[in-house]
């Protein structure tokens, strides 16, 4: 058997647990580094799961990645015909949906209710419609986007979206 003077040479040794495993050597200082650096590694990982959009792009945009974000995000909403203007925070779907087709942070990104708010459609049925203008840091760009939404009467989802992107801030309504 060794004894601790002889294991504060050795980066790895043996668990004193019960297992024949091996461990990091605490005694050793190239050991107590790399315990540290795991430990480091763990929580750093840990942190980068609570915090996704640390790994997204910046919060800059420019003119042409605003346009292709905000097209390609009106196409992907308007396929899903999951959610439409009468949906809670759908300022905030819109939102996050562009930064995600934008690949960028949604910090510099607003996107703001340019109509009256819509008339819900959940137990009647019918159609819901708004404006959002859409704008964000770096560029003096804005665009527009009307959406037209269909819903059947106590439906979930809607039978159709459609949404339309123009150049320019929304008219006031």
């Amino acid at each position: 058997m060794t004894d601790s003077r002889d294991d504060a040479d050795r980066v790895f040794i043996r668990s004193k647990w019960g297992t024949s495993r091996y461990v990091y050597n605490p005694h050793n200082p190239v050991g107590r580094a790399l315990i540290v650096g795991s430990l480091l590694f763990a929580f750093g990982g840990l942190y980068l799961v609570q915090h996704p959009d640390l790994l997204n792009g910046s919060a800059t945009w420019d003119e042409e990645k605003l346009r292709s974000a905000v097209t390609d995000a009106a196409a992907g909403l308007s396929g899903e015909a999951q959610f439409g203007p009468g949906t809670v925070n759908y300022t905030d779907i819109l939102e996050s949906s562009i930064a995600r087709h934008g690949n960028s942070s949604p910090d510099g990104l607003t996107v703001s209710l340019a109509s009256d708010p819509p008339e819900l459609a959940l137990f009647d049925g019918g159609p819901e419609q708004a404006a959002y203008t859409v704008t964000a840091d770096g560029t003096d760009t804005a665009f527009c986007l009307s959406v037209y939404a269909l819903k059947r009467k106590m439906a979930m989802g809607y039978d159709s979206v459609s949404i339309s992107v123009g150049d320019g801030e929304c008219p006031d309504s």
